[in-house]
């Protein structure tokens, strides 16, 4: 009993650490989609409870794959770290309940559904998610592009089976990009005293600003030619944003709120039935 309760200690501790940093933004994402798209509600209620879940696992692959990293970070809480580490067994435990739970609901709507989405999800963010914390984390433009890939086969669990649900699916990824770029940055200093090599170790500052920029501007046009709407070129102003390491956690929320916003304003057009 004692190894179930440092397992569910655990992962619920790293889902909240994520909630209190303003990082999950996939699960809120998933769920304003599957407003949009106005599924039927068993549907929707499946799907919303596997992205809940989907969300605390790919967390928790992160944190349990990352403890030496975490424990020498002067960023990170150490009691939390700590913990983890003291319980690497609930830890990994954890995991594979989660894991287990995720496959029981993607078979189960698979079943009542017919679609592949959830499995085919589940799938890609766990050879993602654990590729990425074990190696392409450290490899310049693989960590942002993998972020990519995550933030979009994450969302996919929100989306029909429409045309229109994978051309979104490309933006998220665009946006994913971006955050992953501001996270990069943020974190130079520290990637560069412990000799990491990420994309914003490789470009500095300044190549990392010029980065971000051009994805804001791409995804701008992006939004307007393939999805068809004036709305997301809007997000061509996140050209504009600062990026240092001393200004990244507010571009962070200055980012959350411009890409927030269009994000909304795409789904409103959607649900009111003006992109199809």
């Amino acid at each position: 009993m004692p190894g179930v309760v440092h397992a569910l200690k655990i992962s619920l501790d790293s889902f909240g650490y994520r909630l209190r940093k303003r990082e999950a933004n996939n699960l809120f994402v998933t769920a304003s989609m599957l407003v949009a798209f106005g599924l039927p509600w068993p549907d929707a209620v499946l799907r919303g409870a596997f992205a809940l879940l989907l969300n605390m696992y790919i967390y928790l692959i992160n944190d349990v794959c990352d403890i030496e990293l975490d424990s020498v970070s002067p960023r990170k809480d150490r009691q939390r770290v700590a913990y983890r580490s003291q319980h690497r067994g609930a830890a990994w435990g954890a995991l594979g309940a989660e894991a287990t739970l995720l496959a029981v609901a993607a078979g189960v709507h698979l079943r009542l559904f017919g679609s592949w989405l959830l499995p085919l999800s589940l799938a890609i963010n766990t050879v993602v998610i654990f590729v990425y914390s074990r190696w392409l984390k450290r490899v310049p433009f693989a960590d942002v592009a993998i972020m990519a890939l995550a933030g979009a086969s994450t969302t996919m669990v929100g989306v029909p089976m429409r045309p229109l649900g994978w051309k979104l699916l490309g933006l998220f990824a665009m946006l994913c990009a971006g955050y992953q770029v501001i996270q990069l940055a943020r974190d130079l200093q520290e990637d560069r005293a412990k000799s990491l090599r990420t994309t914003a170790v490789l470009l500095g500052e300044r190549g990392a600003r010029v980065l971000f920029a051009t994805i804001a501007v791409g995804a701008a046009l992006y939004g307007t030619l393939i999805i068809n709407s004036p709305v997301a070129a809007a997000l061509a102003a996140g050209a504009l944003l600062p990026l240092t390491v001393a200004k990244a956690e507010r571009t962070w929320d200055l980012t959350r709120l411009l890409f927030g916003m269009v994000w909304l304003g795409l789904l409103a057009q959607i649900f009111l039935g003006q992109l199809s």
